[in-house]
């Protein structure tokens, strides 16, 4: 997981030469919780949009926020669920183990 690396200035993703983006997602909401102690650039919900690689998912945040871009590669991503609520939005839900020696 990286914090703030894969944004460019016009809010667009920056993605290696290696990959291509398969997927884009736009009006996106993420939030975070279970983590001790929070940082503030974690903390609400952000709203941007998401886009999928071939190895990891990239949230890039909309407007000015302390988090610009999150990435989530997929072999951090544990007990992944996708929910269909008949009443509400569609989302899913799991765990993003930090690297070590990241944040």
């Amino acid at each position: 997981m990286a914090l703030n690396r894969n944004h460019s200035e016009g809010g667009g993703v920056i993605v290696n030469n290696s990959e291509n983006v398969l997927m884009t997602y736009d009006h996106v909401e993420i939030t975070f919780s279970d983590i001790e102690p929070m940082p503030d650039a974690f903390k609400g919900t952000k709203k941007g949009s998401v886009f999928l690689t071939p190895y990891r998912v990239i949230f890039v945040s909309k407007g000015k926020d302390a988090m610009q871009s999150f990435v989530m590669p997929f072999y951090l991503l544990k007990d992944c669920e996708i929910k269909q609520p008949v009443f509400g939005a569609n989302y899913i839900r799991g765990t993003v183990k930090a690297e070590a020696g990241g944040m």
